[in-house]
């Protein structure tokens, strides 16, 4: 299914505000949707403090705005609010776009200041358990557009802001994050690369590899995994944990030493963050995305699809969207190491013609649902709702 990108009537000036520009799924698709503004004929702004991002990389069109957004003190969100109001009015802004609590703080108070159009992109099912974090959290829900990029991130505003009077569910827009399927393409990756790869990480071609792509996190499922694979029958199988461990150096050598502990010493290896994550994908036999927390909408499921890796994944969140059970993969009961242990046997038991069905399925799935073309056309015919309705 194709969506052509919509063109604006005018040439807006669209600001979105996030933390940083590091390299995390939040500032991928911060970068498609300025890309999608620029090429539909607006002009696309970026302010947040410059991380590792490489800037000489940036496509044309993209200005970024280094501001010290990337805090939650208090003191410093009120003075960003003022920074960010002096850029709103110096650069002309149309609409101001918000992906992130914090500097969500300061961009609502500026842009409501100078009667700018607020909206906000609401990524997770943040954690709630106090009245502090309850309003805290409520600003991501006070846009005049809300984002929600999944139908699971929908239902929970709905129901988490219902009681409140300034919620308004009419302002929610369900649009599911997208990937690039050119680059998440397996027609495109020679053997070259494959060959490349497994020799940079020692991994002979015959062996069989599950492959957990992500920043190394607890949320996210690593020691779960970990633990299944010492209970699987399948002994010939090697776990690669590839993401950063930035701050996170201890958890990933307590990953190592767990391993070492339960005799998988050599059949769990962790790698920085893989510069060919395609070429990653193709050479997995199995995705598996454990994670602890229901996700917003999950990123490397849909990536895994598009490659034509069968994908196995919590269920909860929304894996029960990206994923369909038993048709691109399988939804496995969370926190609950055996039943991991017994979908990945059950998994690498299948015949290769089987997977290699689902792998197609899979792609077709993304094709049809979560293509960054369909993200992106779905964004900029927000935007222009919104400029249209500010006349």
């Amino acid at each position: 299914m194709r969506f052509p990108l919509n063109s604006f009537k005018a040439k807006p000036t669209i600001l979105q505000v996030l933390p940083a520009l590091e390299s995390g799924g939040v500032e991928i698709e911060t970068l498609e949707i300025a890309k999608a503004i620029a090429l539909a004929g607006g002009r696309a702004l970026i302010a947040s403090k410059i991380g590792n991002i490489d800037i000489e990389s940036l496509p044309d069109g993209i200005e970024l705005k280094n501001l010290p957004l990337d805090t939650k003190n208090p003191y410093q969100i009120s003075k960003n609010a003022n920074l960010l109001k002096e850029l709103i009015v110096k650069e002309n802004v149309n609409i101001v776009h918000v992906r992130s609590r914090a500097p969500a703080w300061s961009a609502y108070k500026a842009a409501r200041s100078l009667g700018v159009p607020f909206m906000t992109t609401y990524h997770a099912a943040y954690n709630s358990r106090t009245i502090f974090k309850t309003f805290y959290n409520s600003i991501m829900a006070k846009g005049d557009r809300v984002i929600a990029i999944s139908q699971f991130i929908a239902d929970h505003i709905r129901k988490k802001y219902k009681n409140f009077s300034w919620f308004d569910p009419s302002k929610i827009r369900l649009i599911q994050r997208g990937i690039d399927l050119h680059y998440y393409d397996p027609s495109s990756i020679s053997e070259e690369r494959l060959s490349h790869l497994r020799q940079s990480w020692g991994i002979s071609p015959e062996k069989r590899i599950i492959l957990l792509p992500g920043r190394v996190s607890r949320n996210k499922g690593q020691e779960l995994l970990v633990k299944a694979m010492s209970l699987m029958k399948h002994s010939d199988v090697m776990l690669l944990l590839v993401g950063s461990a930035n701050s996170h150096e201890s958890f990933r050598d307590s990953l190592l030493r767990y391993a070492a502990l339960l005799d998988l010493d050599g059949r769990v290896k962790w790698m920085p963050p893989c510069p060919d994550l395609p070429a990653a994908y193709a050479i997995a036999d199995l995705i598996v995305c454990p994670s602890l927390v229901p996700e917003g909408f999950g990123r490397l499921m849909a990536e895994a699809q598009a490659m034509m890796k069968p994908i196995i994944t919590s269920d909860h969140g929304a894996a029960r969207e990206v994923v369909e059970n038993n048709v691109t993969g399988w939804l496995a009961p969370s926190h609950d190491a055996n039943a991991l242990a017994q979908a990945i046997d059950y998994a690498l038991d299948l015949p290769k013609e089987r997977l290699a069905e689902m792998g197609k399925k899979g792609r077709e799935r993304v094709q049809d649902n979560f293509s960054k073309e369909a993200m992106t056309s779905k964004t900029i015919a927000v935007y222009q709702e919104i400029l249209e309705e500010k006349k």
